[in-house]
């Protein structure tokens, strides 16, 4: 059985469908947390990598000082050609890391169901939470945009695919973000009520991501 290693920074940001889609693949699911101190997994180990998102931003590394060994070994995967799929803190890191500057997003926070457009020409409905961006690292080709949000997916290589926003995002999920919904997120945001009349769009978001998960870990 093919192994994927899920890097997960914190309990209320998961994984999400990727379980799903591995079970449906046949993966054997293995974590690490890095938040929590534990050594680095064996970096040739896994078939694959997802690293999830999380509410620390890349360069807060004097309050998060494991961001400097979840660095190094992302650097370390990398260098081996592992392959990898980066959600939302995920896309920032791999980007950080290959030079590509993280920064906060001066237009603001991009919350919930917002319309990206792929480089294929398709329309995703995305679920987003977050108010960083990240410029596109050398050699990375952009496969989604929005006009509020440059760079909101790129590739790199053949190895690395990687999405500012969520596409691992659950109804249940859902329904807890639109619980935490407040005054300081300024943007294009949507509120509670916005973002569970939405719900409906989170099969279209999956169906994409399974079918990106695929192409990048199957092929």
């Amino acid at each position: 059985m093919k192994k994927l290693l899920i890097i997960q920074h914190e309990s209320d940001v998961p994984a999400g469908s990727t379980l799903d889609w591995a079970s449906q693949n046949n993966y054997q699911v293995e974590y690490w947390l890095p938040a929590q101190g534990g050594p680095a997994p064996a970096v040739k180990g896994y078939d694959g990598v997802v690293i999830c998102g999380g509410s620390m931003d890349t360069f807060e590394v004097d309050k998060f000082p494991w961001l400097h060994t979840e660095k190094a070994y992302i650097r370390d995967l990398i260098a081996n050609n592992v392959k990898i799929f980066g959600l939302c803190l995920g896309s920032q890191l791999i980007a950080d890391i290959m030079g590509g500057k993280v920064h906060i997003h001066e237009p603001g926070w991009e919350v919930g169901f917002v319309p990206v457009q792929t480089t294929e020409g398709e329309t995703i409905q995305a679920f987003h939470w977050h108010h960083c961006t990240f410029e596109l690292p050398p050699g990375a080709e952009l496969i989604a945009t929005n006009s509020f949000c440059k760079n909101q997916a790129y590739k790199l290589g053949n190895n690395i695919v990687a999405t500012q926003f969520h596409p691992e995002t659950t109804e249940d999920w859902i329904r807890e973000c639109a619980d935490e919904v407040g005054p300081e997120h300024q943007g294009i945001v949507q509120n509670k009520s916005e973002m569970l009349n939405s719900l409906g769009l989170q099969k279209q978001l999956q169906n994409w991501y399974f079918k990106e998960l695929s192409k990048l870990f199957n092929s």
